[in-house]
């Protein structure tokens, strides 16, 4: 391998090492994170399906195989502090000898990776241009894939939203646990590359942050676009959850909605040919969801600009759950509500 040059990224912190080096040094190195969809959250897998991929992959082979040159893959290499410090092109070889294959990742080249591998047995001595996107965080890794990369197929907002706020949702689902271990079993938070028939107690990982994103803003209207470009300002994205409290009055919020979701879909009848025709269907509207957390969020915080102390929030709060608590044996109870048509289950019963 050789170290052409080495660069400091002011903006990410990060440094830029740029490399020649032969295939089978390639492999040996990003093969496992090849073998693991990038080694990093949200990286897209090779695309292998549709035809125009098809069409693109062979083209690339056939260009590969007649020695074209294709532009760097970029790896994202976690390092101590310290090896940060000392990294320079003299330093770089020994620093990348006591890195662990699992803290190296394919932030850019999957497609070209694949093309690589695939021709690997003829072309080992083979060279290609690899860039280290060296960092002594994850996150600063993801703000390079989502941020740095051009010429690719942009991302829908949907996916940055569950990589940008992965921590979030992550810690959601853990006090979730903490405070109600059994709903945490029954709870189903799903990726955006996860599909399947919509039960009680499954939500998609994007929705859920745009809940968490109303609660805060208050606003039943969240433009995630807007969310986002404020997100990619922050490098350490559990800074979103500057204020305990808030964040201890969604999480319990939501575990109402998730109450409720469970015992309606438990206790209605199905309906043909209406636009929700179980129980089950209701919370699968993003709206509903959007709106029954914004609504939590202004009774116990106030609408925007109020600000109230962490006491009169938790007393709101105390209130809400007993609240729902009734409707629950309301619908667990009454007949009239095990019909959706007879069903009114909206925050004026707060």
């Amino acid at each position: 391998m050789k170290v052409l040059d080495v660069m400091i990224d002011s903006r990410s912190e990060c440094k830029s090492v740029l490399t020649v080096m032969d295939l089978e040094e390639y492999k040996k190195l990003a093969f496992y994170a090849y073998n693991n969809s990038g080694n990093i959250d949200g990286q897209r897998s090779v695309i292998k399906r549709s035809s125009t991929a098809a069409k693109i992959r062979k083209r690339m082979t056939d260009d590969f195989k007649r020695e074209a040159i294709f532009p760097q893959v970029v790896l994202g290499i976690l390092c101590s502090t310290s090896d940060m410090k000392i990294m320079k092109k003299e330093t770089f070889h020994e620093i990348l000898k006591n890195i662990n294959e699992k803290e190296v990742s394919i932030i850019d080249g999957m497609q070209r990776s694949s093309i690589y591998f695939e021709n690997y047995d003829e072309n080992r001595k083979r060279e290609i241009r690899v860039e280290f996107w060296c960092s002594d965080a994850s996150i600063k890794l993801l703000y390079r894939m989502l941020v740095l990369n051009t010429g690719q197929v942009p991302w829908n907002t949907r996916r940055q939203l569950e990589v940008i706020f992965d921590g979030i949702s992550n810690k959601i689902s853990e006090q979730i646990k903490d405070i109600d271990p059994f709903l945490d079993i029954q709870l189903n938070i799903l990726t955006i590359d996860e599909i399947k028939r919509r039960k009680a107690g499954m939500f998609k990982k994007s929705s859920l942050i745009e809940m968490y994103l109303g609660f805060n803003t208050r606003k039943v209207n969240v433009d995630v676009n807007d969310e986002l470009a404020d997100e990619f300002q922050r490098f350490d994205m559990m800074e979103a959850v500057d204020d305990v409290t808030n964040f201890e009055m969604f999480v319990n919020s939501f575990r109402n909605l998730c109450k409720l979701d469970f015992a309606m879909a438990d206790a209605s009848e199905t309906i043909d040919g209406k636009q929700f025709s179980s129980g089950q269907d209701l919370f699968r509207s993003d709206p509903v969801c959007l709106g029954f957390m914004v609504s939590c969020a202004e009774y116990i915080m106030g609408k925007s600009g109020v600000e109230r102390s962490d006491d009169e929030k938790r007393k709101r709060l105390n209130e809400i759950n007993k609240k729902v608590e009734k409707i629950i044996q309301c619908i667990n109870t009454f007949p009239i509500c095990r019909t959706i048509e007879h069903r009114q289950i909206g925050m004026n019963s707060f």
